[in-house]
Order: structure tokens, then sequence, then C-alpha cells
């Protein structure tokens, strides 16, 4: 659902093409604000883009978001009997109706830990709340991949490319536990997964990375 959702965000951003030039000179436009951004990152960010710190990271995030709200406004929603459905125009029109709108500002109003609570609280509109945070993490997620990418060929440019060359398993395993493993905890945090937990996971990375690098490879 969520990942279904981002696309249909990241689909609205499609503009309207005259021809298939028309298309080609927009995104060249595009692939150009893209670089640009890459360029301003690099000065921004110590070492960008294979570190970045939690400060910058959530920077990106909150302009990420703002471009998800504009592209998914907000929906209100009538609560009838406990039930949260799409308000008619009658709905929005009484005054005894209850009503909220659901969308970025709402969803991310909540901290992790009330968000947490609002499955057992209120699993109606839990869900609702959880369907909008988990395909704008997906959405912001790709975004700063994009961002990455765009960096990395940056400070590529002049290299020359070495062919066949990939890290070895045990630089992999440290790159999986410093970047992915991090975001993914996040992203899962973002969606209600109780069973992310930063204690846990830095716990067992830790006792991992002990035996890891302690331990001859054979």
């Amino acid at each position: 659902m969520a990942k279904s959702a981002a696309k249909a965000v990241e689909s609205a951003t499609q503009g309207s093409f005259t021809s298939l030039k028309d298309s080609a000179f927009q995104q060249a436009g595009a692939h150009q604000t893209l670089e640009s951004v890459a360029r301003y990152a690099l000065t921004q960010i110590k070492d960008f883009p294979k570190e970045v710190p939690v400060e910058a990271k959530d920077a990106l995030y909150e302009g990420y978001r703002m471009k998800f709200d504009a592209l998914r406004p907000a929906t209100m929603y009538a609560v009838i009997n406990g039930h949260y459905v799409l308000a008619s125009q009658e709905h929005k029109m009484a005054d005894n109706v209850e009503k909220v709108n659901i969308g970025i500002p709402y969803a991310y109003s909540y901290s992790a830990q009330e968000f947490g609570k609002l499955a057992n609280t209120n699993p109606a509109l839990h869900a609702l709340v959880k369907e909008i945070r988990s395909s704008c993490s997906t959405y912001c997620s790709n975004r700063l991949g994009d961002l990455k990418r765009a960096a990395t060929k940056i400070l590529n440019e002049g290299k020359e490319r070495q062919r066949g060359v990939n890290k070895d398993f045990a630089e992999f395993v440290e790159a999986w536990f410093k970047d992915t493993a991090p975001d993914r905890l996040v992203s899962a945090k973002n969606r209600g997964d109780k069973s992310a937990d930063d204690k846990r996971f830095a716990e067992a990375k830790v006792a991992f990375m002990v035996k890891w690098k302690h331990s001859d490879a054979k």
C-alpha cells in the first residue's frame, strides 16, 4: 500500500508535455536542478554523500515532506461512530459532525511514541496516519537516494572508472550497519513497527561488530 501510494505521488509530478522534444527539454531542466542541489549539498554537508549527519538528514527530509504535502494535500475525514469516512459536502457543512484533515502536518504531529500508542487507542486513525507516514518515508528515502547518486557522480567527474572493483564482504557488512540498517530502522519506526527499537539495534550492532572485528576469517 505504502509503495503504491508513494508511486502515485511521484506520478503526480508529471507535467504537461506537448511533444517528446518538450518532454526532453523539461527532463534536462530537472537534471540540472538535481545536479545544482547536489553541488550545494556537497558544500553544506561534511563528507556527503558518504556521511549524512542527523541534522542534515532531518533538514532534507523536512524539505521532501513539504513537497510530498504539496503533491498529496490533506484529506478531510468525518468521524462517524468511531469510523473515519471521506467527508461529504454535507459532512463539511455540518457543525455537529467531527472532522479532521489528515495529511503530512497531521501525520507528523505525533511523536514516534505517540504514534505507537495510537495503534491501541484509535486503530482506525492509526491506519490512516500509518499509510501517510509510510508513503512519505518511502518518498523521502527515494529523493535522498537520488541526491546521493547525483553527488557521487559529481565527485567521480574526471576520474577513470574502475571496472570490476567491488566491496569485499567485510566492507559490505560495515556499510550495511552504518547506512542501510539505520535508514531502515527510521522507516520502520515511522510505519509504527514496534520491533524497530533503537536501543536494541545499537546493542546488537556493537555485539556483532565486536565479534566480527575480533574473529579471524577462516
